[in-house]
């Protein structure tokens, strides 16, 4: 059993690198559309119409793609007051109940994400200005958030992390 928690592991954590090297690559595609607007806006005057446009459903697209290696690696934002005061069996009942709120908001948002897919396909929808195809931006979305929601579902079944951790408190020279 032992071995299969840790094949799976790596499938997880291979596959999450691998839509965080996607996210990384929208990161450089709006760095280079940014460079490019500029560079067009104040040498030649006349800026591209698609730049801001792309930028923007690249951001998002980054986001959606980072967030499941994010949550498999252990490396986002935790609200730990209680989880880091305690132990045993209490520590692992607030970690599962963490995951489950993150399951159910992944769920949700799953959900209505996949019926902005389906409206997007159905109708055929575009940016406004630059009529750039949606439906890709949205599908990521509803992947990053499907993998992301199965990525904490199994975190749930593993043990919980240690204890991160973290910046000493404030020095006593501030504390005045």
């Amino acid at each position: 059993m032992e071995r299969f928690a840790a094949g799976t592991d790596r499938v997880i954590f291979w596959v999450t690198r691998a839509l965080a090297a996607l996210g990384a690559a929208c990161v450089a595609g709006m760095a280079a559309l940014v460079v490019m607007a500029v560079v067009m806006r104040y040498a030649f005057g006349a800026p591209f119409a698609f730049t801001e446009e792309l930028a923007g459903l690249m951001m998002v697209s980054c986001i959606f793609l980072g967030l499941p290696f994010v949550l498999a690696t252990h490396a986002h934002i935790r609200v730990g007051l209680l989880y880091e005061r305690t132990g045993g069996w209490l520590r692992r009942i607030f970690w599962v109940l963490g995951q489950l709120v993150f399951v159910a908001f992944a769920a949700i948002f799953f959900r209505d994400a996949l019926a902005d897919a389906r409206f997007t396909l159905m109708l055929n929808l575009r940016s406004e200005v630059a009529r750039i195809q949606l439906a890709p931006f949205v599908i990521g979305m509803a992947a990053g958030i499907a993998v992301a929601g199965l990525v904490a579902a199994w975190q749930m079944l593993r043990p919980p992390p240690e204890a991160v951790a973290v910046l000493p408190e404030t020095p006593p020279e501030f504390d005045k």
